[in-house]
């Protein structure tokens, strides 16, 4: 038996097998990986290795390209052999440049996006530069392709079709595919991904040459989590597209006369044998909006530090800060790490392309305080939670502990897990039992439990409030 094969075991048995696969698809990207991205039983994509299927020709690690196997390169030293010569360190952000918050004005970028239109303009714009040939993003599946789900990676070659994957995707997608054209179809490629495809994209480039001369630009995008496909079917089920019909979905549309945080979707398929498209109010009026509830997350993203895609040329998210929050058509914030698309934002913001602000560091935390404490103090407790149970999990930058947050944080963490593994589970059993109610009624006791979480630190402040106003008298 090979290294390699003995490898793509061992992947199985510890990333794989203990819940860690963000589905990526890179140790199926791997050359002659006899490892296939399939869909679980939970509808998110998972690393499965059929030994049978080894060819001889298999030589290569799939360790080394995995973000979560403990043999791969971290984000700080990815970060530092790319950007460490000129950009500066920062804990939380990785190696910087600039750190920006605005929105295109060129075109209708800004409408078209989810948020300022900076991600679709980017490619866009190094498209037209000719510093890339083709761009690699998340779009739409054609009518003519044979599969059941609705978006994927792929190769855009002009403006027009850059513009085709404009806006954000809440749904499984995979690399490997796109991976094996780009091998065969010399060039200079642009990739868009979450902060962990981009560094599996990274450390891919490090070990194929043929990948590291082709891929020239790694585009980041701010994370949260990643979703099963359920995220999407719960939306359409909730606007009355059952979600056997679901045939597309906007998870960003845009509302006039709402804040940038309050956003629908808009459902395309079929009620009753007719075609439809239907736009729903804001999310928040519909049941599973809460992004802390984490619904049909993967288990890996709850062992990820990294935020703000570290190992990207550019980052791109959305600017939830109170002076950004009213303006409906959405702003972005911008963390730069490579030169030349610095210098191509500095002359479009002279051009009036661009109205963007510098800002500090510090603002681009708190941007995404709650994905950073969730990701940074949080993870240590969670940590200390899988360390507890003895079993393998993926070495971070943050360290285990029991110490870094507080008891009710901890309360709520645990809670949040939960609610995370129950969505997966009572979800497939109202999509047998065609009854949306199981999934909402499965759900409902943790969710009373952890907004009684919240209940209590507000009622703390309030009461330390009042302490400090009585001290005065």
């Amino acid at each position: 038996m090979t290294n390699s094969i003995k490898e793509a075991e061992s992947l199985m048995e510890t990333v794989v097998k203990g819940g860690y696969c963000v589905g990526c698809g890179a140790c199926s990207a791997v050359e002659n990986s006899p490892i296939r991205m399939e869909l679980d039983a939970d509808s998110k994509y998972q690393a499965t290795l059929d030994i049978k299927d080894v060819s001889s020709d298999f030589k290569k690690s799939v360790l080394e390209v995995c973000p979560f196997s403990d043999q791969s390169l971290n984000e700080d030293q990815i970060g530092k052999d790319l950007y460490g010569s000129h950009a500066t360190m920062h804990d939380k952000l990785g190696y910087i440049i600039s750190t920006y918050a605005g929105y295109v004005a060129q075109d209708n970028f800004r409408e078209m996006g989810s948020s300022g239109g900076m991600g679709t303009w980017i490619l866009s714009e190094l498209l037209s530069q000719g510093l890339v040939d083709g761009v690699i993003h998340v779009k739409e599946r054609k009518d003519s392709e044979d599969h059941s789900m609705i978006f994927k990676y792929s190769i855009s070659t002009t403006l027009d079709e850059v513009i085709e994957g404009a806006k954000s995707r809440y749904y499984p997608i995979e690399i490997s595919e796109v991976i094996n054209l780009v091998r065969n179809r010399p060039g200079k490629y642009a990739i868009v991904g979450l902060p962990c495809f981009i560094k599996s994209i990274r450390l891919l480039t490090k070990q194929d040459p043929v990948l590291n001369e082709r891929i020239k630009y790694c585009i980041g995008l701010i994370c949260g989590h990643l979703k099963s496909e359920n995220f999407a079917k719960m939306w359409a089920w909730q606007c009355g597209v059952h979600p056997d019909n679901l045939e597309s979905i906007d998870f960003r549309t845009k509302l006039e006369g709402y804040t940038a945080n309050q956003y629908g979707v808009t459902i395309k398929g079929e009620i009753d044998n007719k075609k439809v498209a239907i736009q729903s109010p804001p999310l928040n009026q519909l049941f599973g909006a809460n992004w802390g509830w984490g619904l049909f997350k993967y288990k890996a993203c709850d062992y990820c530090d990294d935020v703000t895609a570290e190992t990207a040329d550019i980052t791109i998210g959305d600017a939830w800060l109170p002076k950004y929050l009213n303006d409906s058509k959405g702003t972005n914030i911008i963390i730069v790490r490579n030169p030349i698309i610095n210098e191509l934002i500095i002359k479009c913001r002279l051009e009036k392309k661009l109205i963007v602000e510098e800002i500090s560091p510090q603002e681009a935390i708190a941007s995404q305080s709650s994905g950073f404490s969730h990701r940074r103090e949080a993870l240590s407790f969670r940590l200390f939670l899988a360390d507890e149970e003895k079993k393998w999990r993926p070495q971070k930058r943050v360290l285990a502990s029991n110490s870094t947050i507080s008891d009710l944080m901890k309360t709520r963490q645990i809670l949040r897990m939960d609610m995370a593994r129950t969505s997966h589970s009572a979800f497939n059993e109202s999509l047998r039992h065609n009854d949306f109610n199981i999934f909402k009624n499965q759900l409902d006791p943790i969710i009373k439990e952890y907004k009684r979480t919240y209940a209590q630190t507000i009622g703390r402040k309030v009461l330390n409030k009042i302490k400090k106003y009585l001290k005065k008298y």
